[in-house]
């Protein structure tokens, strides 16, 4: 129990100037040996405006403890902003690394742009905050589904 309230601390404060993770869940557990921490039932994570929602949160490290990749998975609700564009939504699974700035929003995803006014339905949805590229995918018979305000032409 003592090297688990160690990784614990390390865990979140291992990088001072960071910004501040806030993570709750019914259940935490953790396992130093692949530099994992789980928290399940109800978990949700915040980080400044940004909030997500899920059955489950998993966190990989690196060996100085500093978060690698996010995984949340089990109806994910999100609210973020990344770029100055505010995204809620939901999807099956939610992955962000915080190195690379790389989302992935994986099964019946739904993502709104509330800034531009823009929704996407789709499988898959991946983003690339660093270079601005986003890939998205359909399923068989669901195509992928965009929708969007145009500019009056008057």
């Amino acid at each position: 129990m003592k090297q688990l309230y160690i990784f614990f601390i390390l865990l979140f404060t291992s990088n001072l100037m960071a910004d501040f993770v806030d993570i709750k869940a019914d259940h935490f557990y953790a396992n130093d040996i692949n530099n994992e921490a789980y928290f399940e039932g109800n978990a949700k994570i915040k980080q400044e405006q940004n909030e997500f929602n899920a059955s489950k949160i998993t966190v990989y490290f690196n060996d100085q403890k500093k978060a690698l990749k996010y995984i949340a998975e089990g109806s994910v609700k999100f609210d973020l902003t990344e770029n100055k564009i505010h995204y809620i939504g939901e999807a099956s699974s939610v992955t962000y690394a915080p190195t690379s700035s790389k989302y992935l929003f994986n099964g019946n995803v739904l993502l709104k742009d509330v800034t531009n006014n823009r929704t996407i339905k789709a499988e898959s949805v991946s983003l690339d905050l660093k270079t601005g590229l986003a890939d998205i995918k359909g399923k068989d018979k669901k195509p992928v589904h965009f929708r969007f305000e145009i500019e009056d032409r008057k």
